[in-house]
């Protein structure tokens, strides 16, 4: 079982990414359980954004551990542990009187949950202007300060995570789409020869 976080940047090809490793890991016959992120679906009011942030943390762990139960080939979250970690650090001037270095610490337990990471990344103009092309009305997280607060959140969190001996893979989402797709399909590919040898070993 693997357990694979995309993450990063809006707008920046995660969730088209995470389809095609889905449609790719199927039609080879693996068992694939999606995880999609908690703040979807919290019943929270966003203005509290450090028990919003919370409640969706929590429940992207649980949907984690109970997909661990039922023993799927692959498991793919979309924004993960990292994901919440680097977050805070876009959300910390909404917390005040929160102890946001204890919540990361606490957050960076849980990434033993995880196997590998993808990190998908865009400027934050470029992230304004593909909202922009599929709604009128661009909510407050596409405002260019607050992304460009949240893009320096994850760089630290990716440098952060890579000096504790994490391999992850970093996506450009400036790049053209269809590069970026034959990245995830090469990574989907050593994903599954991966886990097909660890396989044949046991």
């Amino acid at each position: 079982m693997k357990v694979i976080e995309f993450f990063g940047m809006p707008r920046s090809g995660k969730t088209t990414a995470i389809e095609v490793m889905e449609s790719f890991l199927k039609q080879n016959g693996q068992r694939v359980r999606l995880v999609y992120e908690g703040a979807r679906i919290s019943p929270l009011d966003k203005s509290d954004r450090f028990n919003y942030h919370s409640w969706s943390f929590h429940n992207t762990v649980n949907r984690i551990l109970e997909a661990k139960l039922d023993h799927y080939d692959f498991i793919l979250v979309d924004r993960g542990v990292l994901d919440h970690m680097a977050f805070l650090g876009g959300i910390k001037k909404q917390c005040k009187g929160k102890d946001i270095q204890t919540t990361f610490n606490y957050y960076s337990e849980f990434l033993q949950l995880q196997d590998r990471e993808l990190y998908f990344t865009v400027n934050p103009k470029e992230a304004i202007k593909r909202e922009g092309k599929n709604k009128p009305f661009v909510g407050r997280v596409f405002e260019k300060s607050f992304l460009q607060g949240l893009l320096d959140s994850y760089e630290k969190v990716v440098v952060h995570t890579q000096d504790n001996k994490r391999n992850i893979l970093k996506i450009d989402g400036n790049n053209d789409l269809n590069y970026n797709l034959q990245l995830i399909i090469a990574l989907s590919q050593d994903l599954l020869q991966e886990k097909l040898k660890e396989g044949g070993e046991e």
